[in-house]
């Protein structure tokens, strides 16, 4: 919804803002959880790490790259070359970072992340914590309103501070022996992180990119790592798993999908044509994800 617009649907660009920081700190606290161990034991393989990262991502990447190439009949240029190598999220400039197939910059964003996690769990600690919150501080106090975007809400270095909450967080869920938990408490952070998106229009353009999210995100997943409430329940039902394995495909091709979708059926009703872009998304998100999901396991 934060990529359509469409007569008198405005694009819902809280929804995006939440998306990215709570899916940058979702994917730090998830590595750490699942390889934090291994890193600590010494037993942790970087080549098989970033061998599964870049399996996962990149193939996809490369097909919806090749998909707008051809449908927009763009030339090979830098910007198609920084696309191929991720690397476009480093060039602060709106026309590099959202070239191609935009989203892509999420991707670029994340490898960094992938990257430096090794090292930088390893080396967690108080002081390490105190740096990045002084530098994020400063860049955050710096960056002129005009550049917002590309410094806070794209720049990869910027974008691992949500990365590394999500680690911070990981490492006091395993050194606590019980959170606590009673009923009321998944629909009461549902309700807050409604609230941050109904206040978003009027928040701080800097502060919602990230910070804003980061008060409700960090006690979202720790409620929700327990599993124990009526909405885990459901998340875990097969329908919303089968959705769950959509994520990336659904992710990468969605934009591409309803600006195909808004340019060849522009008189279609509105409420018809957004049925339209989610049903013809999902499909091919499913169908995509049948055949890489076959592919990777030859």
């Amino acid at each position: 919804m934060s990529h359509f617009a469409y007569r008198d649907i405005r694009a819902f660009d809280a929804g995006g803002d939440c998306g990215v920081a709570f899916f940058f700190l979702l994917s730090g606290f998830v590595c750490s959880l699942r390889y934090g161990r291994q890193v600590q034991e010494s037993t942790f393989s970087y080549g098989k790490f970033m061998g599964r990262r870049i399996r996962k991502l990149y193939p996809l990447h490369l097909l919806c790259l090749v998909f707008f190439l051809v449908v927009s009949h763009s030339p090979i240029d830098f910007k198609v070359l920084l696309n191929l190598l991720l690397l476009q999220s480093w060039v602060p400039d709106a026309d590099w970072y959202f070239s191609c197939n935009s989203v892509s910059w999420f991707l670029s964003s994340l490898m960094f992340c992938y990257l430096v996690f090794p090292w930088v769990y390893r080396n967690l600690s108080k002081s390490l914590s105190l740096a990045i919150l002084i530098v994020y501080i400063a860049v955050y106090w710096f960056t002129p309103y005009d550049r917002v975007n590309a410094v806070l809400y794209v720049f990869p270095a910027v974008r691992f501070v949500d990365f590394y909450i999500g680690m911070l967080l990981c490492r006091f869920y395993e050194r606590s022996k019980a959170l606590p938990y009673y009923g009321w408490m998944e629909p009461l952070v549902i309700i807050v992180l409604l609230f941050t998106l109904a206040i978003y229009p009027d928040t701080d353009a800097k502060f919602r990119n990230a910070p804003l999210y980061w008060l409700v995100l960090v006690p979202l997943v720790l409620v929700f790592v327990q599993q124990k409430g009526s909405v885990s329940r459901w998340l875990k039902s097969k329908p919303m798993l089968f959705l769950a394995s959509l994520t990336m495909p659904l992710f990468l091709i969605h934009q591409m999908c309803i600006g195909i979708l808004l340019h060849r059926l522009p008189e279609m009703p509105t409420v018809l044509m957004l049925m339209t872009c989610i049903f013809v998304t999902l499909m091919i998100s499913w169908g995509v994800h049948v055949i890489f999901s076959r592919l990777l396991r030859l």
